[in-house]
């Protein structure tokens, strides 16, 4: 638990800012004891003081029309990229449910396939380029199921030419344009595998997915990411003494803890 000062300057704010999701924090800091500390919350959930988001899919007003029969020339259905195979949002056992019904290649500390020599680097361009022109949908499983909790797992995929199958604890027409991603929580396993199978036969279906990428475009560097957050803190900072941005935050757990999270329902693949 890190030690903070008892007393500080009147002028100073303490941002409570973090990118990780509650069970990531929860063996390096109990939130029960963070009374009264921070002035602002700077995080990806969208009700933070400063919103810090993984990514943004933002339109750009084009309007060009797609083409439903055109050709991905793909050769392989579904991808994952993974490195932490023990999660809170247990992926990891949707994705095994799945697997039965559906081939699923597997990259990474969790697979036994690799993009890359030694596979030192799985999220490597190359290895996004190999998914964009072999497999027509990618698995962006989150490892929290926690609100607002969606990261670059499912933006840098909206960037290349690949469907993402989505499953986390956030609202996703938040982050996206409808029928831009298929969510694995409104399907059982083999009811999901079924439905790639349908989309894998059919080109006109499957094109429909990528509607969107003519009117949007997505941000997801953090170059970006950075800009936009603290562009924010700076100006709350400059305008903090006129808008009443004194507040600290009584109860950090009810706001950070891992009850704001959900747990796993064996029932969702059974």
């Amino acid at each position: 638990m890190p030690q903070f000062p008892n007393k500080r300057n009147a002028s100073q704010r303490v941002v409570f800012f973090t990118q990780e999701a509650p069970p990531a924090l929860r063996p390096l800091f109990n939130m029960s004891q963070l009374v009264d500390i921070f002035n602002w919350t700077m995080t990806y959930r969208f009700d933070s003081d400063i919103p810090f988001i993984y990514g943004r899919v933002i339109p750009v007003g084009r309007n060009t029309p797609l083409d439903p029969g055109q050709k991905h020339n793909k050769t392989k259905s579904l991808a994952w990229m993974v490195s932490h195979c023990d999660t809170q949002s247990q992926r990891e056992t949707y994705a095994k449910a799945l697997a039965k019904h559906i081939d699923v290649d597997i990259y990474g500390k969790c697979g036994n396939m690799s993009c890359a020599s030694h596979d030192l680097h799985t999220s490597a361009p190359h290895c996004y380029t190999m998914l964009e022109s072999t497999y027509k949908f990618y698995l962006s499983f989150e490892n929290s199921l926690c609100p607002d909790y969606v990261t670059e797992k499912f933006f840098k995929i909206m960037g290349h030419d690949i469907v993402p199958i989505v499953y986390g604890g956030a609202d996703y027409s938040r982050h996206a344009p409808p029928h831009s991603y298929i969510d694995a929580r409104h399907f059982k396993p083999k009811e999901l595998a079924a439905y790639l199978k349908q989309l894998d036969a059919d080109d006109a279906l499957y094109n429909e997915y990528f509607w969107w990428k003519d009117h949007y475009r997505v941000e997801y560097s953090v170059d970006d990411r950075s800009r936009h957050a603290f562009c924010d803190l700076c100006q709350m900072l400059h305008e903090s003494d006129d808008d009443g941005h004194f507040q600290t935050y009584p109860d950090m757990e009810s706001f950070w803890g891992n009850e704001t999270c959900q747990p796993f329902d064996p029932k969702w693949i059974s």
